[in-house]
């Protein structure tokens, strides 16, 4: 007979396994890429030595001249707190008790449930691999400046609330709100339901930008530092950029008057950029939006250029340019591209996902006054980069790709 206990068991010892492999592996490519990177430790905050300068010292010289002189590299110490990541799995009584005398039905009622557990863990986690930190509230699709009024998609309406602040953000990170903003009502968009006007109170000044990007004006934190997170204007992790302009990425920004695409001429010349800046390092990998893949397909068929198609690890597809892997994902910021180096990432860990137990280890528990059974699936974890001035960002282009 199936029981509670039946329940708990299967999640213990039969689900979690494939559980931590599909959302490790099967997220995001990027992710998979560093899996071999991760570090697990004993502390509450993740840490990392950044080298950076010359160290020791070659040079050419007289048969009896004097020895070169070494130099000390300097070194600063990136600290970030472990983030809590949470899955929640829930079952009811009913479900259980309709199920006790077929094991099929339970197998294939417990699976649904797991299933919808990891695509939800699979969204959020590829959503933090492109963020900052912070969580995102919308992109605009318009704004009117006259009128104070973003156009947002329809499916970020719990995410935006009469009253609350916000800041609003180009692709480069660059704060726009010249004062406070508050939202003073979101309303349907007529005659397109898949659209939300959002009225706004203070002063956003139009710019070329085709999408603008809203977060909270009270930053939290609370998520994963995602690749964007190196690219912030003020810090960088816990350090001052301004204190150290040595290890800060590349980025490239088209603050030209008119909005253009990237195309292969763009990412070219982005590219010898970061070659310079990052000494010679090359990329392993191209993170950017399926616009951007859409316009630079277009481009490279137009000009008879062969495009290859690659297969990352995990089933992931893709194509290469300029013999870099690139992957498109709806999930980055459009009119964007990142180029990383994978090698300098890792994933810091207390553990890797693991069910969260009560004081008597169960995994399982009633909800308070429901007939509803719980289990939080958990880890403790930050990613980090330990050398930030090998990665890139090119940014301030269409986001919507028009010829």
């Amino acid at each position: 007979m199936i029981t509670i206990n039946t329940a708990e068991s299967a999640l213990r010892n039969i689900y979690l396994e494939s559980v931590i492999h599909d959302i490790n592996e099967k997220t995001n490519p990027f992710l998979t890429m560093i899996r071999k990177n991760t570090k697990t430790i004993a502390e509450r905050d993740a840490k990392a030595a950044v080298r950076f300068g010359s160290e020791g010292s070659v040079a050419a010289g007289e048969e009896d001249s004097i020895l070169p002189t070494a130099h000390d590299a300097r070194q600063a110490e990136i600290v970030t707190p472990l983030k809590n990541l949470y899955g929640t799995f829930q079952i009811t009584d009913k479900a259980i008790r309709a199920a006790q005398n077929s094991p099929g039905a339970f197998t294939a009622l417990v699976g649904g449930e797991m299933k919808n557990l990891v695509a939800t863990a699979q969204t959020n986690l590829n959503r933090m691999v492109y963020g900052s930190g912070n969580p995102f509230l919308a992109y605009t699709l318009t704004h009117n400046a006259p009128t104070r009024t973003f156009q947002v998609p329809a499916r970020f309406r719990d995410n935006l609330r009469v009253g609350q602040q916000i800041v609003v953000m180009n692709s480069n990170n660059q704060v726009l709100n010249t004062n406070v903003i508050k939202i003073t009502n979101v309303v349907a968009f007529i005659p397109d339901s898949s659209r939300l006007n959002v009225v706004y109170t203070g002063d956003v000044p139009a710019t070329k930008f085709d999408r603008l990007y809203l977060f909270p004006a009270e930053q939290s934190n609370l998520e994963m530092n995602g690749v964007d997170s190196l690219f912030m204007q003020d810090r960088l992790y816990n350090l001052k950029r301004e204190d150290y302009k040595e290890i800060l990425p590349f980025t490239s920004f088209d603050s030209g008057e008119d909005l253009n695409i990237i195309n292969e001429d763009v990412l070219i010349e982005f590219f010898d950029g970061l070659e310079e800046h990052a000494q010679g390092q090359v990329s392993d990998i191209i993170l950017t939006h399926p616009n951007v893949r859409k316009a630079l397909f277009e481009n490279l068929r137009d000009t008879r250029n062969n495009i290859d198609v690659t297969e990352f690890a995990g089933g992931f597809r893709g194509f290469t340019f300029n013999g870099i892997p690139m992957y498109a994902d709806i999930r980055c910021m459009a009119g964007t591209a990142y180029a990383l180096h994978s090698e300098s990432f890792a994933m810091q860990q207390l553990c890797d996902w693991t069910w969260l137990e009560g004081d008597d280890g169960s995994i399982l528990r009633p909800i308070s006054g429901k007939s509803v059974y719980s289990a939080t699936l958990v880890k403790y974890a930050d990613l980090v980069c330990e050398k930030p001035f090998l990665q890139g960002k090119l940014t301030g282009y269409s986001a919507l790709q028009w010829k």
